[in-house]
């Protein structure tokens, strides 16, 4: 499978447990693969971003530069717009089914392996 989608912020964790949960599924799908996976991670209710929406993106963020991941693309950002996007899109097999593609999702991230 080329795209997966995980959901972080499933049963509310602490934001160290959704950080730990997040690179242990970016270890496992590159192991098996996978091109890019979908962590959903939520906004936050204030509307001004939630602690595990900010944490994911500052990790994110560090394990770029450490090479660990081949790059991200914020939820806002997921648009054929953007080339980073639609390059990631060009090269999957048919998994991605566009529910999110256009909708300025900043509760989710994708992240290139």
């Amino acid at each position: 499978m080329d795209l997966i989608t995980i959901n972080l912020k499933d049963n509310m964790p602490p934001v160290d447990v959704a950080l730990c949960n997040m690179e242990l599924e970016i270890e496992v799908a590159k192991i098996s693969g996978v091109k890019a996976i979908k962590f959903i991670h939520g906004y936050g209710s204030s509307g001004v971003g939630g602690i595990i929406c900010k944490s994911v993106r500052e990790r994110l963020f560090s394990l770029k530069k450490q090479k660990i991941i081949k790059d991200y693309i914020f939820g806002e950002d997921w648009n054929l717009d953007n080339p980073k996007c639609f390059n990631l899109l060009l090269n999957l097999k048919n998994d991605y089914d566009g529910e999110d593609l256009n909708n300025c999702n900043s509760g989710m991230t994708i992240v290139v392996l």
